[in-house]
């Protein structure tokens, strides 16, 4: 009988230290998700963190999209309603071409060379809804930040006057 009891008593002591485990993990579980939403906050916010936002404008003064620079990177945003095609010249030939890509080509010849850290050269990438261009990441500009202002906006100036950029591509 004595062991009957002492196997009951240590099934109730076994159960209750059970919920309180899972009390446990239920508390961890909860502190866990608090400590992922900060850390996706504050590196959400660090990363977009810019120094400057320049509006790109027409001559005309339509908003064509704003850049967003920090140190390092500038993202390039469409304007709300502006809608480019990835398709839409002078966007391929020019900017990314005769831009982008001859920036790139010439920062991993200084790579190669040992003249610079493959992590500091410049490079690019276009992200995109179907043809259309939701932002363009610039990484490593350098003092190529008025070239490229200079470039991005007349590119997109000409796309939009080609188009008139309003409605979305399919």
């Amino acid at each position: 009988m004595s062991e009957v009891k002492e196997l009951a008593e240590l099934k109730s002591r076994l159960e209750k230290r059970l919920r309180e485990l899972e009390e446990e993990i239920e508390h961890i579980k909860a502190l866990i998700a608090l400590v992922d939403h900060q850390l996706v906050v504050r590196s959400f916010r660090k990363a977009e963190e810019a120094i400057q936002v320049i509006p790109l404008k027409t001559k005309t003064g339509v908003k064509l999209a704003d850049m967003y620079v920090s140190e390092t990177t500038v993202r390039v945003v469409p304007a709300e309603g502006m809608a480019f095609n990835v398709e839409t010249p002078p966007f391929q030939t020019f900017l990314v071409s005769r831009v982008f890509d001859e920036m790139k080509t010439k920062d991993e010849h200084e790579v190669r060379e040992g003249k610079m850290k493959g992590e500091h050269a410049f490079s690019y990438a276009i992200s995109q809804d179907g043809i259309k261009i939701r932002e363009i990441l610039i990484r490593n500009y350098r003092d190529r930040l008025p070239s490229l202002k200079s470039s991005i906006r007349w590119t997109l100036e000409k796309m939009y006057e080609k188009t008139g950029a309003s409605e979305p591509s399919s």
